[in-house]
């Protein structure tokens, strides 16, 4: 079985929240897991965030990032977001715009689509429509 988790998901894995649960299980289960080369930039901001909002302390943020770069070393493949990633998500923005795509969740889903059979875990369920009518296979967390 192949994952490809989304950012929204692999946040998760650091921050309890709902959906935390179910996406530890799931990497626990010892799939081929694969993500976005952004994704190492979107966790980071997710992170800060929390920070930014008192969510989290300055300590705990260091601490999840530093878990969360050993993680993707040890366990993730790595899509880059490279000339043909970039073509597939500016088409996926062209043809997804009116469903709200955003840039990041294009390249996301186009870096998805990199991989064939990929299921993509996400907790966005607008991008989560959009990936299934790419027909992707998704699961939804959170």
């Amino acid at each position: 079985m192949a994952l490809f988790l989304d950012t929204s998901a692999l946040v998760k894995l650091y921050v309890p929240e709902a959906g935390s649960a179910e996406v530890e299980r799931l990497a626990d289960a010892d799939p081929v897991i694969h993500v976005g080369s952004l994704a190492e930039h979107e966790f980071l901001s997710a992170i800060l965030r929390r920070v930014r909002l008192s969510q989290m302390s300055s300590s705990e943020a260091s601490t999840s990032l530093e878990e969360f770069r050993g993680w993707l070393l040890a366990r993730a493949n790595t899509v880059q977001f490279g000339p043909p990633v970039s073509d597939r998500a500016r088409d996926l923005l062209e043809r997804h715009h009116f469903a709200g795509l955003r840039l990041l969740d294009a390249i996301q889903l186009a870096c998805c689509l990199a991989v064939p059979g990929a299921e993509m875990v996400l907790a966005d369920r607008a991008l989560a429509r959009v990936a299934e009518a790419e027909g992707v296979v998704t699961r939804i967390v959170g």
